[in-house]
């Protein structure tokens, strides 16, 4: 007689934990490789990396640039106006228009009452988005570009590329690398 047991050292609740486990492990590994927020999450940090380096000369941030871009536009606009345009936390935009007035790029003014404020930009922020348009055309132009490498943006996000990771990095035309994951204090870099 054939018996329908099979002999292991496990019981049947390490059994199912077992099984549990490699169900759970699928699935984390399904997710991990195909979750569209996650890659979203990574294409963010990877474009925001990218930008922050090359405008790191100007002592300048990817966030920094965008809020010049659109208080110029507006000719003045209410920080709780900037941070909806942008999507930014209010106090993300408390603090990083607190830097950029302590770098005179930016003027804070009283607005049509006590309890408002309107944001205009110096005149010497409006000479650094100047001096950084070049900058910003080929970074836009590269994200966007298919180079063949697999960095563009649409590669980024493509489900099926390779993960993106931490130490991912991107070079410029001559091979040098455009950023790498150094530390830099955040009193250096945004100071």
């Amino acid at each position: 007689m054939v018996s329908t047991f099979i002999s292991t050292h496990e019981t049947p609740i390490e059994s199912v934990k077992q099984t549990a486990q490699a169900t759970a492990r699928e699935i984390a590994q399904q997710m991990s490789q195909e979750c569209v927020a996650r890659r979203l999450r990574q294409v963010n940090r990877t474009i925001t990396r990218l930008y922050d380096e090359a405008l790191r000369p100007h002592g300048l941030t990817v966030n920094q640039l965008n809020i010049l871009a659109v208080v110029i536009s507006e000719k003045q606009i209410r920080p709780g106006q900037l941070g909806q345009a942008l999507g930014m936390e209010k106090s993300t935009v408390s603090r990083t228009v607190d830097r950029m007035v302590r770098k005179d790029w930016i003027k804070v003014a009283p607005g049509a009452d006590s309890r408002t404020q309107l944001l205009t930009v110096t005149p010497k922020g409006r000479k650094l988005l100047i001096a950084v348009t070049p900058i910003w055309d080929n970074l836009q132009a590269g994200v966007l570009t298919d180079t063949g490498n697999g960095d563009n943006i649409l590669k980024m996000l493509a489900l099926d590329s390779p993960s993106l990771d931490a130490t991912d990095t991107y070079q410029s035309d001559s091979g040098a690398p455009i950023y790498s994951d150094e530390a830099v204090s955040a009193d250096e870099f945004y100071l």
